[in-house]
């Protein structure tokens, strides 16, 4: 299985608008081949800290996935991603080979 992990941290005081904005998005990814997602907010650590993780049945699944970009070119997605980076400093992605041990 493979995972793509987006960290993300909010401006202060919009962790609850981010987290939002990514409910909001999530049924978009369910149909894009995503087999499973998390949604996680700190605890401890950094503050405002969000982390979306989805997960794809094999690299191949994650290719097709990253290939599709039509996604980009609609409105709704344009004004979604502006209010998204609005109330975001930074960002990063990791993508993650998962085995399990038991």
């Amino acid at each position: 299985m493979i995972t793509e992990r987006l960290s993300f941290r909010a401006k202060y005081g919009h962790g609850d608008e981010l987290v939002a904005l990514f409910k909001e998005q999530y049924a978009r990814l369910a149909q894009s081949g995503v087999t499973g997602a998390r949604l996680y907010t700190d605890a401890t650590g950094p503050m405002f800290s969000v982390i979306l993780e989805s997960d794809f049945a094999n690299m191949a699944d994650y290719a097709a996935f990253l290939q599709d970009t039509s996604m980009y070119s609609e409105p709704q997605f344009a004004a979604w991603f502006g209010r998204m980076q609005a109330i975001t400093e930074s960002g990063d992605r990791q993508v993650l080979n998962m085995e399990r041990l038991g």
